[in-house]
C-alpha cells in the first residue's frame, strides 16, 4: 500500500462520500413509516424525493461467491421505495428503505472535503436517531448484515492532466488492454470495472472508472473514480462494534487504494494549497 495517503491532501478530487448499513428487511416497516421517519428529523431537512430502491448486494465467498454481471431477481407485492432526505445546505443527504440506511457528504454545496473522522460520527448519530424511531414506533429492531463505504472523485481535465498523452500521469495500475502500436488511432474513451478481495475474504473492493463530461455535453470533461468498499459484518463481535470495524477497513481500503492507482505527481498536485 502506498505510504501517502489521501487523508493528508489539501484538495483531494473527492467529491462524495457514502457510509452505510444493509440490514434484514423489516416486517411491518412501510413507506408511510418512513415518510413518519423523515418528519420526525424536524427543519433541518426540508427536502425529500422518493427514488428506485437499491437492490441488495452480498459479498460473499466459497460456492456461492460473487460473479461479475450476475443478476438477482426479487420479487415483492408491496410497492417500495427509498427517500433521499437533504439538509437545507445540500451538504448531506440520508438514503433509506427498508434494508438499507445511507449517509452521504455532498461536494456541490462548496463544502471543502470533510474527513472520515468528520463524517462517521455524524453517520453514527443519524444512525441511532433511526434505530431510536424503529424502538419508539414499535416496529422492529436493526439487522446489521453489510457495511458499506463509497468515494466518488472527479479528477478534471486542467487539473492534474490536460491531453491523452498525460493520462499515464495520473493513474499507475489500471489496466488498458485495447492499447496498439498504431499511430493511425487512438484511445480516446477509457472505462472499466476492477474488483478486488479484501484478504482474506473481508469484502470487496469495486472500481469504476469512467471517462466523458459531468453533467451535459457541454460539462468539464473529467474522469469519475468510483470506490466501493463492502463486505459481510462479523460475526464475532456486537453488531454495532463489527459496524464499526467494517467501516474503518473498507475507508482505509479506499484510501491506500486510491493511492495506490494515481502516481506520487497527482500527489504532489492534491498536496498544494
Amino acid at each position: 500500500m502506498s505510504e501517502k495517503r489521501r487523508d493528508s491532501f489539501q484538495r483531494p478530487p473527492v467529491i462524495e462520500t457514502v457510509l452505510g448499513i444493509q440490514f434484514n428487511p423489516i416486517r411491518g416497516l412501510t413507506n408511510a413509516h418512513l415518510g413518519a421517519y423523515w418528519n420526525s428529523l424536524g427543519s433541518e431537512w426540508p427536502e425529500v424525493e422518493d427514488s428506485p430502491i437499491l437492490s441488495e448486494q452480498f459479498e460473499e465467498f466459497g460456492e456461492r461467491k460473487f460473479f461479475p454481471g450476475a443478476i438477482n431477481l426479487k420479487f415483492s407485492q408491496e410497492p417500495l421505495c427509498r427517500l433521499r432526505i437533504q439538509k437545507a445546505d445540500y451538504s448531506r443527504m440520508i438514503q433509506v428503505q427498508n434494508s438499507r440506511f445511507h449517509y452521504n457528504w455532498l461536494g456541490r454545496s462548496g463544502e471543502d472535503y470533510p474527513r472520515y473522522s468528520t463524517v462517521r460520527p455524524e453517520f453514527n448519530q443519524e444512525l441511532l436517531k433511526f434505530k431510536a424511531f424503529l424502538k419508539k414506533s414499535n416496529i422492529g429492531d436493526l439487522e446489521p448484515n453489510q457495511w458499506e463505504i463509497t468515494y466518488v472523485n472527479h479528477i478534471k481535465r486542467g487539473t492534474v492532466w490536460q491531453t491523452p498523452e498525460d493520462w499515464s500521469r495520473v493513474f499507475t495500475r489500471f489496466p488498458m488492454p485495447f492499447t496498439t502500436t498504431d499511430e493511425r488511432i487512438q484511445l480516446a474513451n477509457p472505462s472499466g470495472n476492477w474488483r478486488f478481495e479484501i484478504v482474506p475474504k473481508q469484502g470487496r473492493l469495486h472500481v469504476e472508472l469512467q471517462h466523458g463530461r459531468l453533467g451535459s455535453t457541454d460539462g468539464e470533461e473529467a474522469f469519475v473514480l468510483k470506490l466501493t468498499a463492502r463486505g459481510p459484518l462479523d460475526q464475532e463481535l456486537p453488531a454495532s462494534e463489527a459496524l464499526n470495524k467494517g467501516l474503518d477497513l473498507g475507508h482505509d481500503t479506499i484510501v491506500d487504494a486510491f493511492c495506490d492507482f494515481t502516481t506520487e505527481e497527482s500527489h504532489q498536485y492534491w498536496s498544494t494549497t
